[in-house]
């Protein structure tokens, strides 16, 4: 699959480029990132702290979406898109590593190990850092 074929298939749409939008959830990512970098860390605040983390980073490609006039309506074509769009590949496998984490988190009853998201927690911030540059807003 490719992003060429998520457009086909719906998966992502083509819309107006959405400023406001994009900012809004540039404000929300901030705040999703920040509440998992203020919350104590440890086995059972683990997987809330990931969950943040990547809604964060979710929310901040997404509002990048919106500024080029393009709406996710899954994750999988996100990592297309960074992949494609962007032209930014190792974010692209950063993000579906993530993703895979998060979905074997929600869907699986699967556990994350600290070291994990304790690296999260440092690598994420620096991609939303990165990305920063694709935002047109």
């Amino acid at each position: 699959m490719d992003f060429h074929e998520c457009l086909e298939s719906g998966t992502a749409k083509e819309v107006p480029i959405n400023i406001l939008r994009a900012k809004s959830l540039i404000k929300s990512s901030k705040q999703a990132i920040k509440t998992a970098e203020i919350i104590r860390l440890n086995e059972d605040s683990a997987k809330s702290v990931f969950r943040e983390l990547y809604e964060g980073l979710r929310e901040f490609i997404e509002a990048i979406g919106f500024s080029k006039g393009y709406k996710f309506l899954d994750h999988i074509s996100i990592t297309y898109f960074l992949k494609e769009i962007l032209k930014e590949p190792l974010i692209s496998r950063k993000f579906d590593r993530y993703r895979k984490l998060r979905n074997g988190i929600n869907y699986y009853g699967n556990e994350i190990e600290i070291i994990t998201v304790e690296d999260a927690l440092g690598e994420i911030p620096k991609i939303l850092k990165y990305l920063n540059k694709h935002i047109n807003t």
